[in-house]
């Protein structure tokens, strides 16, 4: 502001000298009418008149100057001010703090829409932590309820401490230690702190392998195994990881589909290798399909033990998911249009595939 007032005072001054600078050289040295020395003060008064009117000009235009830079300023500005004070109240514990979104299409507006995406972001975040934290509590104190009975019970003699009562508390203790192990494996994948060694792995191999592990226990479940793979087909994986999260998945088919028969396939699909898992059970309900992978999330909340009396701590399928994209990879699930339930693993393509085509 001080600068256009500067700017202002300086032009003026500058066009009136120039003025006067003309006026005088247009002084007669003679007439009749008029003295030179009537000349001189007629061209001093003209100068004053014409600086008067500069100046009250330069005035009026710094007024209005001042005024339009204020409400500019204000409407640059007020946005700021309203991602500050929202900073403010996020870093007081807030959550689900929105701004309004200012109407012109610049960067204020950008800014102010990635702030309220972060606010709904966290306070999503939030809900989630709070439901973690409220199903952990609840799937560990249903063992340790179990482990506390017992035990008074074994303590006030109401039962007796034989290899029956025993075996049901160390089955307690098994679901206690998958769960705290499944928790921090998923943490750990979740949170890129996983250590991975991505080779090269044969498709067709693994899945052949995982059957011939799992082909006692499918019998007995009542579930018939099939595989249908291509030859030479691999993807870019850590192997160890990679069987884990078919484990999981299999581990959840055998468990909600038997007894009938459990299809594993792998393809190749250009730059990715599909590997598939799918049953002939139920399928999926509509609204446990979108909450396939959530944590501790089961879709019959009875059945929380396969039916070789194995303990289930609800994380298999979200663990598979976070390893799967740990990987580079993708895991998806679907009710197939002719029944049951498809679990697809997507993973890349190795540089090395032609060395197992040939091999």
């Amino acid at each position: 502001m001080l600068t256009a007032l500067l700017a202002v005072i300086l032009t003026t001054g500058m066009t009136v000298g120039t003025t006067m600078q003309v006026l005088a050289q247009f002084r007669p040295e003679t007439s009749v009418t008029l003295s030179a020395a009537d000349w001189d003060a007629l061209v001093r008064q003209a100068g004053r008149t014409i600086m008067g009117g500069a100046v009250r000009a330069a005035v009026i235009n710094t007024l209005l100057s001042t005024v339009v830079a204020a409400l500019i300023t204000r409407q640059l500005t007020l946005p700021l001010l309203r991602l500050a004070d929202g900073a403010g109240r996020l870093q007081s514990g807030e959550r689900g703090v929105t701004l309004p979104v200012p109407p012109r299409h610049d960067e204020l507006r950008a800014l102010t829409l990635a702030f309220n995406d972060l606010t709904a972001s966290l306070a999503r975040q939030e809900a989630w932590r709070r439901g973690l934290v409220a199903d952990i509590a609840h799937d560990l104190r249903t063992p340790l309820s179990v482990l506390r009975s017992e035990i008074e019970a074994m303590q006030d003699g109401v039962q007796p401490a034989d290899d029956a009562a025993l075996s049901r508390l160390h089955g307690e203790v098994l679901l206690l230690a998958r769960l705290v192990t499944d928790l921090r494996l998923l943490s750990l994948a979740e949170g890129g702190a996983l250590s991975l060694t991505l080779q090269p792995v044969d498709a067709g191999a693994l899945l052949g392998a995982l059957a011939d592990t799992y082909a006692r226990r499918a019998g007995e479940a009542g579930v018939t195994l099939t595989l249908h793979t291509e030859p030479g087909v691999a993807v870019q994986a850590d192997p160890d990881r990679l069987r884990q999260t078919l484990q999981n998945v299999l581990d959840n088919a055998l468990r909600y589909a038997a007894p009938g028969a459990v299809e594993l396939s792998a393809r190749a699909a250009g730059p990715v290798v599909q590997l598939t898992v799918r049953d002939h059970g139920p399928g999926f309900a509509p609204d446990a399909l979108s909450r396939a992978f959530e944590r501790f999330y089961r879709a019959d909340a009875s059945r929380t033990r396969d039916p070789q009396g194995r303990a289930s701590s609800g994380l298999g399928l979200a663990i598979a998911r976070a390893l799967t994209e740990a990987q580079g990879g993708t895991l998806e699930a679907r009710n197939h249009p002719e029944g049951g339930a498809e679990f697809t693993v997507t993973l890349p393509v190795p540089d090395q595939t032609r060395a197992f085509a040939s091999a």
